[in-house]
């Protein structure tokens, strides 16, 4: 579902979908008694002309999280867009990527372990797990999440 009043990319602009869902959400708003009809004009008016999804923030704002959560369709905007909007290098495929690197290492312990006849320097192979964190995860997955 998306949420309205809090967008993960607030400068993304929106296609004509995105502002379709938006007005029916404000239905949804009406109906439930939480807009006045005046209200419900302006915000559809605002919501028709919306650019950005930051421009739809500001009309959801004093609604519940369920109401402007609960128009849109799902995958119709950047909050459901989860593969995507993953904090790793790489977005989704880093993050599947992270979950692989233990079992990686735990197999080429064991590969090193029978294979080179001793365990003395096969636990090494557990250090990608950190590693691999690091690259993925690292100091710049603050601004990867933002945008």
């Amino acid at each position: 579902m998306v949420d309205f009043a809090n967008p993960v990319r607030p400068s993304e602009r929106i296609g004509n979908a995105d502002r379709d869902a938006a007005v029916g959400a404000l239905t949804q708003a009406r109906e439930e008694g939480r807009l006045s009809p005046v209200e419900f004009e302006e915000r559809v008016a605002s919501a028709r002309s919306a650019i950005t999804w930051g421009d739809l923030a500001p009309l959801f704002s004093d609604l519940p999280r369920s109401v402007s959560a609960g128009g849109g369709r799902a995958g119709s905007g950047p909050a459901d867009d989860n593969w995507g909007s993953s904090r790793a290098l790489g977005g989704g495929w880093g993050a599947t990527i992270m979950a692989f690197v233990p079992f990686l290492a735990l197999g080429l312990f064991f590969i090193a372990g029978f294979a080179w006849g001793g365990w003395a320097w096969s636990w090494l192979f557990f250090l990608l797990v950190p590693i691999a964190g690091v690259i993925i995860y690292g100091p710049a997955s603050q601004q990867r999440g933002r945008r």
